[in-house]
């Protein structure tokens, strides 16, 4: 063999060996946000909580796409945008499908929304986007999955955990979960008024409903 053809044979080799990914049957499906929700769930507190508004926050903006192999689904792959100065507060449509009461008046969530996009909340201006990037798919059992992955939210990244159902028909993929985790853990404290008399809980839910359609 010559030098030139033992070299090719060599390359061919590693490049065998080592560029083709090894699961060679994932496919990549793309979340459909015409389809999906995103909603965070903020929750009152305090003694005069009586007097205060649970809220509903919805994305309207995103984009976010999922590596998976169905025969791997531990191995599956998922990342999330979302534009921060999209989200909207306390629509009606949306407080009603958490059971939450309509009192709310449109000057109301005007100033909860500007509220929430202020400097002392997700200060949207000087960070536009959230993001999340999965790093651990487990199996809690058959069809059910904790995901956990980074979440990135006011120039904050920490990890976060939701518990999905998942479910995979004619190339499109639905998972349906929840998560939790603390507004504080972020750099900022949840909305507080009348010297903390009305606030909200720093703990919120992370409530998601994804339709992903294979690319």
């Amino acid at each position: 063999m010559t030098p030139r053809r033992f070299l090719w044979g060599f390359l061919c080799g590693l490049l065998a060996t080592n560029v083709v990914p090894q699961n060679v049957h994932a496919a990549q499906y793309v979340i459909d946000p015409a389809r999906s929700t995103l909603v965070i769930q903020l929750f009152k507190t305090g003694v005069g909580a009586a007097l205060a508004h649970d809220h509903v926050v919805r994305a309207t903006n995103y984009n976010g796409q999922i590596q998976l192999d169905p025969t791997a689904p531990t191995a599956a792959q998922i990342v999330v945008e979302v534009d921060a100065a999209a989200l909207v507060v306390d629509e009606p449509e949306t407080r009603r499908k958490y059971d939450l009461s309509l009192g709310l008046s449109d000057e109301n969530r005007r100033e909860i929304q500007q509220t929430l996009e202020s400097e002392g909340q997700l200060y949207v201006r000087r960070y536009p986007k959230i993001r999340f990037r999965s790093t651990r798919v487990t199996l809690e059992r058959e069809g059910r999955y904790t995901v956990t992955g980074e979440l990135e939210l006011r120039g904050v990244t920490r990890l976060v955990s939701l518990s999905l159902q998942a479910e995979l028909q004619n190339e499109v993929l639905r998972g349906k979960g929840s998560g939790r985790f603390l507004q504080s853990s972020f750099g900022y404290q949840p909305y507080s008024a009348f010297l903390g008399a009305v606030r909200n809980q720093d703990e919120v839910v992370l409530q998601v409903d994804i339709i992903a359609v294979r690319r």
